[in-house]
């Protein structure tokens, strides 16, 4: 059975990292983007990705707009994006989730709570082999 990749983007440097241990640990594979419009050269270079998790605010190129481009982009568009972030007011949640997030998980998270997201997206069809 292939493994879940999952496009992880962070701004912060320790927060990647920790995320993508935690995810690596429990079987999953990762790549990693610390902004943007980093996260945007990979998705136009390597549109393999089963789920893609993205931080809201970044410098240059924020969440937000790394949504709209992946929301805007048919080979991109059916990849679940459970937004990771700080950014934690209704309305920040509700025009994340206009936006089309899966999932909307503010910071800090828990662990469990994320994987079981990521379960729940597989369990749903939402992530496709």
């Amino acid at each position: 059975m292939q493994r879940i990749r999952i496009l992880v983007v962070d701004d912060e440097e320790f927060n990647l990292k920790i995320l993508a241990e935690d995810l690596e640990r429990n079987g999953y594979s990762t790549v990693q983007a610390m902004d943007g419009r980093k996260a945007c050269d990979i998705l136009q270079k390597d549109r393999r990705f089963d789920l893609i998790l993205l931080d809201r605010m970044m410098p240059g190129m924020d969440g937000m707009q790394v949504l709209a481009n992946i929301k805007n982009d048919i080979h991109l568009m059916h990849i679940p994006v459970i937004m990771v972030t700080a950014a934690s007011s209704k309305e920040e949640i509700l025009e994340g989730v206009a936006a089309g997030v899966y999932h909307y998980l503010t910071k800090p998270y828990d662990i469990k709570l994320l994987l079981a997201l990521i379960k729940k997206c597989a369990g749903n069809s939402a992530i496709r082999k």
